[in-house]
């Protein structure tokens, strides 16, 4: 009696559970549906625990330049790859995380100004085609993406933070990672 129970419960769990997952593959390098005025608005009133520098350290710095790197070194085993599809998201998100205020000094005035979101936009779309390019495990769309992404930073460096410094921040000291 006991042993049919667990047979119905492990049954109805595994139904449940199936019914739950998508009916076609999820794509993860599709670009963000547009987003309704309410969320945008819920999402202005979101502000980082963090400056922006801090992000920009922490997690941009960390993925956006192990995928320059792959430039002069591309992924050559399965690992590499996976490597660089990990920094690729990073990316991909980091466009969108940086368009919020941080607690920094600077972020409220940055978010205001419109070439920020521009910049911005440019990072999470170079994200995208890094993570399209390193899906597909092609080396020459990844170094266009990586061209892509330099700019954008470069860009926003010029106008934001001419030093490029990171204000202070500690980078790791395996920073970055070896190769």
């Amino acid at each position: 009696m006991h042993s049919n129970a667990s047979i119905a419960i492990s049954a109805l769990c595994v139904g449940i559970i199936s019914g739950c997952s998508p009916d076609q593959p999820i794509n993860a390098a599709q670009p963000a549906a547009e987003v309704p005025a309410q969320v945008v608005a819920a999402a202005d009133a979101i502000t980082l625990p963090v400056s922006l520098n801090a992000v920009m350290v922490a997690l941009v710095d960390h993925a956006s330049e192990p995928l320059w790197l792959d430039a002069y070194d591309p992924p050559n085993t399965d690992a590499r790859w996976r490597e660089a599809e990990y920094n690729a998201y990073q990316m991909a998100v980091s466009g969108k995380l940086i368009q919020l205020a941080g607690s920094g000094p600077n972020d409220v005035d940055w978010v205001a100004d419109p070439q920020w979101k521009v910049f911005a936009e440019e990072m999470s779309a170079a994200g995208v085609d890094a993570l399209t390019a390193v899906q597909a495990k092609d080396v020459t769309a990844l170094n266009e993406a990586g061209d892509r992404l330099v700019a954008s930073c470069e860009s926003c460096h010029k106008k934001f933070k001419p030093g490029l410094t990171s204000m202070g921040l500690y980078k790791s000291p395996n920073y970055p990672p070896p190769r």
